[in-house]
């Protein structure tokens, strides 16, 4: 029997203009964070992530946006969240990183 009480995360890449776009949905999480990091493509394409659909995040999932910028980062990719759900904005205001973080209204169309 499934446990509906536990959100399932999940992430799938898609290319808008120049930019790929992942769409995250569930809760960001110690299971859904590795699923977030398998699903950001090498590359050198602006990457986004929608986080619009993500209803929960703990330390985890913070911790696998920040790797993910950082390598962005270190490989001169652009890297920006799109859309921060409430509960991402409440995770990012409480460590104080919502500065380090590139965030956008909406993500490329």
């Amino acid at each position: 029997m499934q446990d509906d009480t536990v959100a399932a995360f999940r992430a799938r890449a898609e290319r808008r203009g120049e930019a790929v776009v992942i769409v995250a949905e569930g809760e960001l999480d110690l299971t859904g964070a590795p699923i977030l990091a398998e699903a950001l493509p090498d590359g050198d394409e602006p990457l986004v992530v929608d986080l619009e659909a993500v209803g929960f995040m703990d330390s985890s999932g913070l911790r696998a946006l920040l790797e993910a910028r950082q390598r962005c980062l270190e490989s001169g990719r652009p890297f920006a969240l799109a859309r921060p759900s409430e509960a991402v904005r409440r995770v990012l205001e409480l460590v104080d990183l919502e500065r380090e973080f590139e965030l956008l209204e909406a993500p490329p169309a």
